[in-house]
């Protein structure tokens, strides 16, 4: 007997089971591959914004300034304040973030503890005419922190040194280096990242400092 032309139920049937198991294959191995570049791609968006961090850190410190941006209790000129949280200094303003010249920068670590940010503020600087200081809305520099700290190296008003102290009491004067101390939650490690000041600490004019200041708190 003739067997009749073209494929049987049953080879139809397997040739099918054999074409989805193929395609099940593929599927799982391209969602394999997209998982792994997505991944790829997060951990050097994150390692781009920690390098972008240090950059900045790196420029705006070491190009901090002993500028006088305010008067203390005792009516000396402040000129670099900080603590294990916040910084506040004068430099040049970055022109992707602020307005370029120099400008009144605040470094501080916020955010709730194990999920914290790291961010920048700036300001223009008060003038003779009595413009007084006023902040920007904060930048962002980096993301999931769980923890972190500002320490701080120098020399005191007599002159001995000061060795990591997560505060700066001296504001009429800079620290000598900076140090900044943060625990990333996303696997990133953060080196350890210090910052040398190239301003003569003791390079401050309080006679201009105090006459422009004066005159910013004069103003009603």
């Amino acid at each position: 007997m003739k067997r009749p032309a073209g494929f049987s139920l049953m080879e139809t049937l397997a040739a099918l089971a054999l074409l989805a198991l193929l395609l099940l294959g593929v599927i799982a191995s391209l969602d394999t591959i997209a998982r792994s570049t997505h991944a790829s791609l997060a951990a050097t968006q994150r390692l781009d914004e920690m390098r972008a961090a240090q950059n900045y850190l790196r420029r705006a410190l070491s190009g901090a300034l002993a500028y006088p941006w305010a008067l203390g209790h005792d009516k000396q000129p402040v000129v670099f304040r900080g603590d294990g949280q916040a910084v506040t200094f004068v430099s040049p303003g970055p022109g992707y973030l602020a307005a370029d010249g120099l400008q009144l920068q605040k470094l501080a670590i916020v955010g709730k503890p194990g999920d914290q940010r790291l961010e920048v503020s700036f300001a223009p600087l008060a003038t003779r005419a009595g413009a007084g200081v006023v902040p920007t809305s904060p930048e962002t520099l980096l993301e999931h922190v769980t923890s972190g700290r500002i320490v701080y190296s120098g020399l005191d008003d007599q002159g001995h040194p000061v060795t990591w102290k997560p505060s700066w009491p001296y504001e009429q004067r800079m620290p000598t280096m900076v140090g900044v101390e943060l625990q990333l939650r996303v696997g990133l490690h953060w080196p350890t990242f210090v910052v040398p000041l190239r301003m003569d600490s003791a390079a401050v004019n309080d006679r201009e400092a105090y006459t422009r200041l004066a005159a910013v708190q004069a103003k009603p």
